[in-house]
């Protein structure tokens, strides 16, 4: 495989000398890479090194079939038609750049994103056009969650530039049990997405502490270029270190152990709650795992998703908690 940038250069540079000029010498070969690196001198020893690669280099894959005419001094293709850009995939290159595409595709809508709308439509129907050729098409076959709207995403060009420039923010912010919006000074530290909604994390100017805002539910948001920004440090991996999503309260984390089902706990282990996650015990009756974790709002929508096919056994406190959620629950199904 190559080992630099510039040993790609000049591979193309050679493919294309090759498919335009069609018969060139080594002199001028390297005269060209010379050129489109602004690089002098190139070597003779690194143009054959060139050469060779794109002949026999496995890692590269080109097989190129470059020909060498001892009477004029004179390199070409054996075949004119040939060129390395025209090199087909293999199967393993051809079904990442499948998923890849597809993966691209979910964004599309992004306003951050849609300058880059066809170059993603490109990809997509390149690989699609190519799979068709040999008689088959993936475009239906790969299907990734999505939302069906995302709101907020006006603001990811305008917060990531702030993020880099760490200007300050002024952000007219409406809660979802509130009528009225209220301003707010961020200081930006994070942009974060958590279950197809984007975050902006920073610190707020009166309060000052670190808060969390979802972008759906910014109204206005412009930069206060008079305020100096202020840096407390702020570790992303750290903060959220002890809980589960974007919520995080000002506790301690506790150990909470979780009963599951052994069927339930098959989806557990194989895709954990937390990083934290221990096995503690498993039996025919149940598996016990222990979370070192902030009960937050998140973490408690996830062991009541679960529904009858889990149980927290303690501590007592977290227990009685979550208890009294799934009364209030069950109170609104038998009073009516």
């Amino acid at each position: 495989m190559p080992k630099n940038k510039e040993a790609l250069i000049r591979y193309r540079v050679i493919n294309r000398m090759l498919v335009n000029r069609k018969r060139l010498t080594k002199k001028e070969l390297m005269e060209a890479c010379e050129q489109a690196l602004d690089k002098a001198p190139i070597g003779e020893r690194t143009i054959d090194g060139d050469i060779h690669a794109m002949r026999y280099d496995r890692g590269l894959g080109y097989d190129a079939p470059i020909n060498y005419d001892r009477a004029s001094g004179t390199y070409s293709y054996q075949d004119p038609s040939y060129s390395i850009d025209k090199i087909p995939l293999n199967e393993e290159e051809l079904d990442s750049a499948i998923f890849a595409s597809r993966l691209l595709e979910q964004f599309r809508e992004v306003d951050i994103f849609r300058t880059f709308t066809g170059s993603v439509q490109k990809l997509m129907d390149a690989v699609n056009i190519y799979k068709r050729d040999q008689g088959e098409t993936y475009r239906n076959l790969i299907e990734f969650e999505k939302a069906e709207e995302v709101k907020g995403t006006q603001y990811l060009e305008p917060i990531i530039d702030a993020l880099k420039n760490k200007t300050v923010l002024s952000i007219e912010y409406q809660t979802f049990h509130s009528r009225e919006s209220k301003n707010h000074i961020i200081h930006p530290y994070l942009l974060k997405e958590y279950r197809n909604r984007w975050y902006l994390v920073g610190y707020h100017h009166h309060y000052k502490n670190v808060r969390t805002y979802g972008l759906d539910r910014i109204l206005e948001l412009m930069e206060k270029p008079g305020i100096e920004f202020t840096d407390t440090g702020f570790d992303a991996h750290e903060y959220y270190r002890h809980v589960i999503g974007v919520s995080v309260i000002d506790k301690k984390p506790e150990d909470i152990h979780v009963a599951f089902t052994p069927f339930q706990a098959q989806y557990v282990l194989t895709q954990p709650l937390h990083h934290s996650q221990e096995l503690i015990s498993e039996s025919d009756e149940q598996v016990i795992f222990k979370f070192h974790v902030v009960p937050n709002f998140e973490f408690f929508s996830h062991i009541m998703g679960w529904g009858d096919a889990v149980e927290i056994l303690k501590p007592e406190s977290i227990r009685k908690q979550f208890g009294e959620m799934i009364g209030k629950v069950g109170a609104k199904y038998r009073n009516r």
